[in-house]
């Protein structure tokens, strides 16, 4: 085992300890699993319901059910993030319905695409048009680029966390990355598929 799998799995070891501990009601490592983990659901979150009071409310409902049901969690390896991603999702899928709609908001890395960033009104217009295309993806292509590119998860922590096999997560993928060239006129199909592993 070399030295990045050896952090790996202390990682992976420290995570199922502090999840034995919740999972003995310690309030210590509930107030860890929050501060590890809150910014990034409510950032998934957000990106999907599009307001911040109700993005700050389901994802607070998140760890209000992962409370509720960490005595039925067993830890395989993956994330924790991950399953409070599972949870996020469910509730943003009842929020949303009931809403009666979708309001989504693309996460852009303050012009990490733009061509060129001293041309800042060229930098916008790239942005826009970046958002724009993705809100006309499906809640699922939305869901898996976020998993995939926004918090970097694997294949494997993709398909965990929205609940469908790694080749499914894969033909998603590819689908919305062609989908978002095809909305903004093209581009280089290549590169696209290079990312889809």
């Amino acid at each position: 085992m070399g030295v990045s799998g050896a952090i790996a799995a202390r990682e992976q070891d420290e995570e199922q300890f502090l999840i034995q501990r919740a999972q003995l009601s310690d309030r210590a490592a509930w107030d860890e699993i929050f501060q590890q983990n809150y910014h990034r659901v409510y950032a998934f979150v957000y990106t999907r319901v599009g307001d911040r009071e109700s993005a700050e409310d389901i994802a607070a409902d998140v760890f209000v059910e992962a409370w509720k049901s960490i005595r039925r969690f067993t830890y395989r390896g993956v994330p924790l993030i991950s399953w409070l991603f599972q949870i996020a999702h469910n509730l943003m899928s009842d929020f949303l319905r009931k809403r009666g709609k979708q309001r989504t908001e693309a996460l852009l890395d303050d012009g990490a695409n733009i061509a060129d960033p001293r041309d800042e009104a060229q930098g916008v217009a790239e942005r826009q048009s970046v958002s724009a295309a993705f809100k006309k993806l499906t809640a699922e292509q939305q869901q898996v680029l976020f998993n995939r590119f926004v918090e970097g998860l694997s294949l494997a922590e993709t398909a965990t966390a929205m609940g469908k096999r790694e080749n499914a997560i894969k033909a998603l993928e590819f689908r919305a990355l062609k989908s978002v060239r095809r909305i903004l006129g093209g581009g280089p199909s290549a590169k696209g598929q290079e990312v889809v592993r």
